[in-house]
């Protein structure tokens, strides 16, 4: 899909695959790893990468692989969030070619000690397929950080006083 292609297909197929683009979202946010997992096809390869850079900075072959995502997330934020807007979508049949724009949040310490968020705007290409069971599916998922900013965050959970 081109940045100039239009939506087609059904409206509902187009609909699901919407759901399914924020359900990505919400796992990732949630780092829900069995969620995470029933998004993709048993053989699907995600790819990052960073606008800046040819090569992925992150490849996990296989929906068994996706777990490290979240660990990876949680191993170096205290929490994300991530906004998905400018979902297209184009149905043939099972198959189906997606596109979408949206923001991503992650909020951690500097070296400071200051509480920063690293906000990334993201640009999804994805392949899926419908199932026998009726849901789509990511069977592959490019995720591309264009850029990014990183401000200082105020009141965040980093901020709360222990005990």
């Amino acid at each position: 899909m081109t940045a100039s292609a239009r939506s087609a297909g059904p409206a509902a197929d187009r609909l699901a695959l919407r759901d399914l683009a924020e359900s990505y979202a919400a796992a990732v946010g949630a780092r829900d790893a069995g969620l995470l997992v029933s998004l993709f096809t048993e053989d699907a390869v995600v790819r990052v990468h960073r606008g800046d850079r040819r090569d992925p900075t992150a490849v996990f072959d296989g929906a068994s692989a996706l777990p490290g995502l979240t660990r990876a997330l949680a191993a170096r934020y205290a929490a994300t969030f991530h906004i998905v807007g400018n979902h297209r979508a184009r149905v043939t049949g099972d198959t189906a070619r997606a596109e979408a724009s949206g923001t991503a949040h992650h909020l951690h310490r500097g070296p400071d000690g200051t509480p920063y968020d690293l906000q990334m705007l993201v640009r999804y290409e994805d392949t899926c397929t419908r199932g026998t069971d009726g849901h789509w599916r990511f069977r592959r998922r490019v995720v591309t950080s264009l850029w990014h900013s990183l401000l200082p965050a105020v009141g965040s959970l980093l901020d709360r006083a222990d005990g």
